[in-house]
């Protein structure tokens, strides 16, 4: 009983949605359809259904090919006249699926409508077949809801646009996207189905003028994305550093094998032989890390010349050069008689300081000792 608009650019699957999902299903249903689609057969449309749904051909309906002339005449809808009587001997049966393609031909923003035709796409519902009860149903489809008039419009129940996925460089396949009302927005849409083109379909009607075969051809190959070579040569590059970052983070994570060897012991002989005794290499000392005799007390200066005072518990005390060190007070460390010499190195320091050698010459001393001295010479 409604009437729905199919929508959608040439060649996007308007007619392939329209045969496939609307005309299929009502000949299965035992319907009768009426349709001016170009080089739709009868005979394969019923074998078909017939192969496909396992039906009897005499439980399915039919399909009559109309013209575009038939369409214009006043009687090929149902209608009633201004006196409420039904006039229904028409192209158009009571019960009847009508599906009429480009319908701007007829009733577009620039015709002007037959008042018959007016009576049936108001009335249509009223029109039900005799044995089954089913009303009549109008599918219309057009490009553009734009181009069709606005008396047909304000009736529609649903309307449908198609749009053929040659972007992404796929043919075969179309969308489906479904709205209330004549209206395309967001408030009053119902959903989007994904379909593909199935080859068996193509053979029972034709899109093309007489059902001729043709096809059709991209005559700019930047309309579908995936033949830009940028694009290719970014995916490549995206694939190979994800796989590198991958492998980066696998080997951060991946923890170090052990460089274990573990000796196979070797066969012996059955024989026996004198115990021996097993010769024990000699071990090596353990290298000293700091020394046990000196430590570095302070700096001195004498006749202008900076040395760094070390000295040992017996009160011994020599001067090394401050090449031989580095920083300065508690941190300062060097090396003297290969071992490293620090101001805790040695071992402990009496708490009273040895008197320090009066034969130098005066200068300034700075220890890192609780007591400062000057030398005089």
């Amino acid at each position: 009983m409604p009437i729905n608009v199919y929508t959608g650019l040439m060649r996007s699957g308007k007619s392939y949605e329209v045969v496939s999902e609307v005309i299929l299903t009502a000949i299965a249903s035992g319907r009768r359809v009426v349709t001016n689609v170009d080089g739709i057969s009868n005979d394969l449309i019923r074998e078909y259904v017939s192969e496909k749904n396992n039906i009897a051909p005499e439980k399915l309906g039919v399909v009559v090919h109309v013209t575009n002339a038939d369409v214009f005449r006043e009687d090929f809808f149902p209608h009633y006249d201004d006196g409420k009587a039904a006039h229904t001997d028409t192209i158009v049966q009571p019960g009847d699926l009508v599906c009429i393609d480009e319908a701007w031909r007829f009733w577009g923003t620039d015709s002007k409508l037959l008042k018959q035709h007016k009576s049936f796409f108001l009335e249509h519902g009223h029109f039900t077949h005799p044995s089954s009860g089913v009303a009549c149903d109008l599918v219309l489809m057009i490009q553009d809801m734009g181009t069709l008039h606005r008396f047909v419009k304000n009736v529609v129940a649903f309307n449908f646009r198609t749009h053929k996925k040659v972007s992404l460089g796929m043919d075969n396949t179309y969308s489906v996207t479904c709205w209330e009302g004549y209206k395309q927005t967001k408030q009053v849409r119902i959903g989007e189905w994904v379909r593909r083109y199935r080859k068996e379909i193509f053979p029972l009607y034709s899109s093309f003028k007489g059902g001729a075969e043709g096809k059709t051809v991209n005559v700019d190959n930047r309309q579908n994305i995936f033949a830009n070579k940028k694009l290719w040569f970014g995916l490549a590059v995206a694939v190979i550093f994800g796989i590198f970052s991958a492998w980066q983070v696998f080997c951060f994570f991946k923890p170090a094998d052990a460089n274990s060897t573990i000796s196979t012991p070797k066969a012996t002989s059955t024989a026996t032989t004198p115990a021996q005794t097993p010769t024990v290499a000699p071990t090596k000392p353990p290298t000293k890390s700091f020394s046990e005799v000196w430590r570095a007390s302070g700096s001195i200066y004498v006749n202008g010349q900076a040395f760094v005072l070390v000295t040992n518990q017996e009160g011994s005390v020599r001067f090394e050069s401050p090449s031989m060190f580095q920083h300065t007070g508690l941190i300062q460390v060097g090396r003297v008689d290969g071992d490293r010499v620090t101001s805790w190195s040695g071992k402990a320091i009496a708490a009273r300081s040895a008197p320090v050698p009066p034969a130098l010459s005066t200068g300034s001393l700075s220890s890192t000792t609780p007591t400062k001295k000057e030398i005089v010479k």
